[in-house]
């Protein structure tokens, strides 16, 4: 698929773009001609991380993508064709990491409305359009390893990446539909963990000069935008959009009810056909934010408009990647199953895997208030008691919309997991077995007593009976593991 602008056009989108590069990230960036030249390979790719240095990826000699990357329009276009555009990237290991997700931006009140009156569930996440209608500030979602886990992946579109250079390294590994980049490749602890260069560079917040994290896509928060409409979108014929896939986004110190970060996202506004990720809006973000007193007085009133993309053939339904099969610890029906003792896993109990993995669980101490090192939270066995089941895997209905109290059960669940060594066998072994959530039921070491300590006990039984009261079905109901310092007979209700 050829890189080169369409016919028609191409004088004003060069001038629209230095317009849009002042705006968005402050330096004038110089344009590259339209040739397909790539580079000769990955430097990286013999790497032992995700984390290695990014080589060939300059901050110093940024170049703005404004190709057609596809015959649909530029990469701030967020044009996507096939569910495979969509890279799965896992974040880092060993630290924090958070990127931004502005899949449900728009109007300057929560969406969806309620028709009863009542007050939205999730908080305003206005994209106020610039002056010249180029650009748009977007408020979006910080999405942190503390809350979610670094098992939970993340996709970028290999259509939008903003990056020039990173954009051509980028398809010369992964090909210009990201068909080389499968996310169920098997992997094991010492290989590279993310073959395709984006997702190293958000991983390490090369993507974009002065960007402070980077947007991108995850399904996360889908359950909390789901009105049980299909599909769960909204397709308009025409208008301005806000393309903030890998658009630079900066903290602001804002956090909504449920304790999620907000932050802003400068993302190039494109004009044309595009889909909206939530069912039964009005294409003009405008008609759902009333006019201020402000305004009234003053005689002006924001722009408002949606963070969209767009697939020009409409054939694929939403974005839901990956196209085929499952991936681990992926939210709602995409995510690989849960523990099931009835499957045959190809790395199991006695494996040598297995063995690291288990050391990772028995030896992953969140620490508590108690001066003993053997006590304190484990915190592998808490999330995966609560992530998989919290994100819709294993659920035969969606429980109702809760975003606060989902929050924090995630939240008290995984907490200080992206800082526990062993992540990356247990990450290993679900990639290669297919399971969510599963690892430690897999490899047998998931025993009370022996391997679960007392303490992580009492908080598996918290977390399952708050799973519970979120209408949730925990683990222990579905498979018969993690059921915390209660069996299953005892549980209330059960």
């Amino acid at each position: 698929m050829s890189t080169a602008n369409g016919s028609g056009g191409t004088s004003s989108n060069v001038a629209r773009l230095l317009v849009v590069l002042a705006l968005i990230f402050s330096a004038l960036c110089a344009h590259a001609s339209a040739a397909r030249a790539q580079p000769a390979g990955d430097p990286l790719e013999d790497q032992p991380a995700e984390d290695a240095v990014q080589g060939q990826i300059d901050a110093g000699k940024f170049r703005f993508n404004d190709h057609f990357t596809t015959p649909f329009g530029p990469a701030y276009a967020d044009i996507w064709l096939k569910q495979e555009n969509f890279l799965a990237c896992k974040p880092p290991v060993g630290r924090q990491f958070s990127f931004a997700l502005c899949f449900f931006s728009g109007p300057a009140v929560g969406t969806p409305v309620p028709t009863d009156g009542s007050e939205p569930v999730n908080p305003p996440l206005p994209c106020t359009l610039s002056s010249d209608g180029k650009s748009a500030n977007c408020t979006c979602y910080a999405i942190s390893t503390e809350q979610y886990s670094p098992y939970v992946p993340y996709f970028v579109d290999i259509n939008a990446i903003l990056n020039l250079d990173l954009y051509l390294r980028t398809i010369s590994v992964c090909g210009h539909g990201g068909e080389n980049c499968s996310p169920r490749e098997p992997i094991r602890e010492h290989t590279l963990w993310n073959k395709a260069p984006v997702c190293r560079a958000v991983n390490n917040n090369t993507v974009i000069p002065t960007a402070e994290l980077i947007s991108v896509f995850s399904p996360v928060k889908n359950a909390d935008y789901d009105t049980g409409t299909t599909p769960n979108q909204t397709s308009c014929p025409a208008g301005k959009y806000a393309g903030c896939m890998t658009a630079p986004c900066y903290h602001t110190g804002k956090r909504d009810s449920a304790g999620h970060e907000l932050v802003e996202c400068k993302c190039p506004v494109y004009d044309g056909r595009f889909e909206i990720s939530q069912a039964g809006v009005p294409c003009d973000a405008n008609e759902l934010t009333p006019p201020s007193a402000d305004s009234s007085v003053t005689g002006w009133r924001p722009t408002y408009v949606w963070s969209a993309a767009h697939n020009p053939e409409l054939n694929h339904g939403p974005i839901d990647p990956p196209p085929t099969g499952c991936l681990p610890d992926a939210p709602g029906h995409k995510g690989c199953p849960l523990y099931s003792p009835a499957s045959q896993y190809p790395v199991s109990k006695g494996s040598p895997l297995c063995r690291e993995v288990c050391e990772a669980y028995r030896n992953g101490i969140r620490q508590s208030t108690s001066v003993s090192l053997m006590r304190g939270i484990q915190v592998g066995y808490t999330c995966d008691a609560t992530l998989c089941t919290t994100l819709g895997i294993g659920q035969s209905t969606p429980p109702p919309p809760n975003p606060l109290r989902k929050a924090d059960l995630l939240r008290n669940a995984c907490s200080g997991l992206a800082e526990q060594s062993g992540l990356r066998a247990i990450l290993a072994l679900e990639q290669i077995d297919q399971c969510s959530c599963c690892a430690s039921q897999v490899c047998g070491c998931a025993k009370p007593g022996l391997d679960i300590n007392a303490e992580t006990q009492a908080e598996i039984t918290e977390l399952n009976a708050q799973q519970e009261e979120l209408e949730i079905t925990p683990q222990c109901e579905l498979n018969g593991t993690l059921c915390g310092a209660q069996t299953r007979e005892r549980r209330k209700g059960r």
